[in-house]
């Protein structure tokens, strides 16, 4: 009977487990598809051809082509409150900062992130992004 008891309660403590963890993961998806659909309707009001790349653990978020055929491959990050960092670790740094440097003398195609901080938004492109020290 105790032993009933116990596995119960093992399985109890496994499925709130993993609900949290189920809850703050949609959570900070639900925080990226906003800005994302929010940097989508940007670019589509500039005339831009837009695709998402929705929880891809690719560098690009956001794809973008106008009728010129500029390409702008976008990272959309969101800032820490009163600090100047973004949610950006080390290696998701580093593949943007490869796919800039592989476009580097490509006039055509532009890798940028855009960060924001509640509604403020800043804008880094491949020039900015070579220019931080890695």
């Amino acid at each position: 009977m105790v032993s009933s008891y116990r596995y119960y309660y093992i399985r109890y403590i496994s499925f709130i487990k993993n609900l949290n963890e189920y809850i703050i993961m949609n959570k900070q998806y639900r925080i990226g598809y906003y800005y994302e659909k929010k940097v989508k309707q940007i670019l589509e009001k500039d005339g831009y051809l837009v695709w998402r790349s929705p929880a891809s653990k690719s560098p690009i978020d956001i794809i973008a082509i106008n009728d010129k055929g500029y390409v702008r491959l976008i990272q959309v990050k969101r800032k820490r409150y009163n600090l100047n960092k973004l949610y950006l670790n080390r290696e998701e740094f580093l593949k943007i900062y490869e796919l800039a440097k592989k476009f580097e003398n490509v006039d055509h195609v532009d890798v940028e992130i855009w960060a924001f901080l509640g509604n403020r938004l800043e804008k880094y492109n491949k020039k900015d992004i070579l220019n931080i020290k890695t």
